[in-house]
């Protein structure tokens, strides 16, 4: 598909795939990268799912790809110019780990403190990547969608009348080639499926957003994020802050992606 094939499918289905954004010969060395970092440093509380949240503050190696001009473009699209990265996670579904529910992303989940009240308007507001670091199949866990789900005022962890049993009649799975990128808006209705295979799936997730899209709550050192932590006695990690030296080491179509969430940042006075 051409981009604006791909845009005009975000804005009618809710979902796109992205063929080829990481080049064939460079797949297996992100993959082999945030294996090794997933595993060091797993933050699943899941058996059978190993998670990295905060990704990119340990590990650059999807860095390069992150400005993808058709993902960048579909990005400008949605949002205009000045778009963000809010949060990077590296995903490991082992074998035998089952369908989760189906959702979506914050901050449209009804269960976060943090969300869109349902009903929430009929808006993009943020873009959900996954960056295909093995085959997405039927078999392996490939992500589970429900188009058209991104035009509903709410999803089923609003309200649990929407979804009868574990599957949805509509629901797809997503499949594609190692360095695809499935991007679909926020909104849409999605899970994990069962990964019935003997091989292990990888992916990375970035969400993307507009310049406005408040993410002071969810950026550890921010007032907002300290008040909050100081409240509920909980530091989430979906964000990590990145040093200086990591951030310079980015690339520069990179870099304003990612200048919000560098550590030390702060308002200077007069």
């Amino acid at each position: 598909m051409n981009v604006e094939d791909l845009i005009k499918r975000i804005r009618v289905e809710g979902w796109c795939v992205i063929e080829n954004v990481i080049p064939h010969a460079e797949v297996h060395h992100v993959r082999d990268s945030i294996l090794s970092t997933a595993t060091s440093r797993s933050q699943s509380m899941v058996k059978g799912r190993n998670g990295l949240n905060g990704l990119i503050a340990y590990d650059q190696s999807i860095a390069p790809y992150l400005a993808d001009e058709r993902v960048m473009a579909i990005n400008e699209a949605m949002f205009g110019k000045h778009v963000r990265i809010s949060m990077t996670t590296g995903v490991v579904i082992e074998p035998g780990y089952p369908q989760s529910n189906l959702h979506s992303d914050y901050p449209f989940g009804q269960g976060y403190d943090f969300r869109i009240p349902a009903p929430y308007p009929d808006a993009p507001l943020q873009l959900t990547s996954l960056w295909m670091l093995t085959p997405f199949t039927e078999t392996n866990g490939g992500t589970v969608l429900v188009p058209g789900s991104h035009r509903y005022s709410n999803n089923p962890t609003g309200d649990g009348n929407l979804l009868q049993g574990d599957r949805h009649p509509s629901q797809i799975t997503a499949t594609g080639n190692p360095g695809s990128v499935l991007m679909f808006d926020s909104r849409t209705w999605h899970t994990n499926g069962a990964n019935t295979s003997n091989e292990q799936r990888i992916a990375i997730i970035a969400r993307y957003v507009a310049w406005w899209f408040n993410l002071n709550q969810i950026i550890p050192g921010l007032s907002d994020y300290e008040l909050e932590a100081e409240r509920t006695g909980v530091r989430a990690d979906d964000v990590v802050p990145i040093t200086q030296k990591t951030y310079d080491g980015l690339p520069e179509k990179v870099k304003p992606l990612f200048r919000h969430i560098i550590v030390g940042q702060q308002v200077l006075p007069g």
